[in-house]
């Protein structure tokens, strides 16, 4: 007999999706945007404003999926298992082993896909077996979705393709402490759930080229342990320190290229005059839709902006 080059070691299973036909793209689509009348899963937010909103309730971190992309998990009677986009981009079909009443009654859940590295990381429950969660606090929907991981999803490697579907890991607030002190493992970016906030930040903790000086934005009571107490922290709580704020030159409104972010929902790189000024939110729903549209066919669009005092940002108001 003659040798074989061929291994011995058991192939794993490839992970491939297949992404969905444009009506039912558009049907998960729709039935995502009737859940509530804000259906965004995260709003932008710096340091500072981040700083502003945790000086009350408890928080938690998490870090982004690497090379994933956040979206919804849908489940729907008579439908496949869908995964689509926040920006209603892209969806795949997602074959799992769950019970019946999780199609039967529908279920939505925030999930991050990663298609490389074939991951799906469950991250929230907003409707679980027909009943909205979305007043519920977040250790509530979390309890829910790991009720939901744990009795009513069985896991089947081959069924679901080689796709690993995992709960994510959220960490309290005084995890900041190890990862703000250091340079080299700072994230750029960093989501951040309140436990009576229904839908979460999308902190950006350091722009490349101000790498350098963001020492300075980086609130103390970060690093206080919310673990430990039922009290918010900031004003008059442990430590008594107040975040360290940086003021940024206001303006008035003015007219700017908007070209939407390749990651993050109604989140805009903004140049006045030709000059980057960084990033614009879209906080109207209607607006946001607007701007949607607006930049399907072509990369840019001119808007009007005005500075947001309570977000230290720009954000904008209308399409010019």
């Amino acid at each position: 007999m003659e040798p074989s080059l061929r291994s011995s070691t058991p192939r794993g299973v490839e992970c491939k999706l297949r992404r969905t036909d444009p009506a039912l793209h558009e049907t998960m689509k729709r039935f995502v945007e009737s859940i509530c009348q804000d259906v965004r899963i995260s709003q932008h937010a710096d340091l500072i404003y981040a700083a502003k909103r945790m000086e009350t309730d408890i928080w938690y971190w998490l870090s982004p999926l690497a090379g994933g992309r956040v979206g919804y998990l849908i489940f729907l009677p008579d439908q496949p298992v869908i995964w689509i986009d926040d920006q209603f981009k892209q969806s795949f079909k997602i074959q799992m082993r769950v019970s019946s009443d999780v199609y039967k009654k529908h279920s939505v859940m925030v999930a991050s896909l990663n298609k490389t590295d074939c991951m799906l990381r469950l991250e929230d429950a907003w409707i679980y077996k027909g009943k909205s969660l979305l007043n519920h606090t977040f250790t509530k929907r979390w309890e829910t979705l790991l009720e939901f991981y744990g009795e009513e999803f069985k896991e089947d490697l081959k069924l679901q393709q080689g796709l690993n579907i995992q709960p994510a890991s959220f960490t309290p607030l005084h995890s900041a402490k190890e990862w703000l002190s250091d340079e080299q493992r700072r994230p750029s970016l960093m989501f951040a759930q309140g436990e009576k906030a229904p839908r979460r930040l999308r902190v950006q903790i350091q722009e490349r080229e101000k790498a350098e000086n963001d020492k300075a934005i980086v609130p103390p009571f970060f690093y206080a342990d919310q673990a430990e107490k039922k009290v918010p922290i900031g004003k008059g709580g442990k430590g008594g320190q107040k975040p360290m704020f940086v003021e940024e030159e206001t303006t008035s409104d003015s007219i700017a290229k908007a070209i939407a972010h390749d990651e993050y929902p109604d989140t805009y790189n903004i140049w006045i005059k030709g000059v980057k000024r960084g990033y614009a939110a879209v906080q109207d729903l209607d607006l946001s839709r607007i701007l949607r549209e607006a930049t399907k066919d072509k990369k840019e669009v001119m808007v009007r902006i005005e500075w947001n005092e309570e977000f230290n940002m720009y954000q904008i108001v209308s399409q010019a």
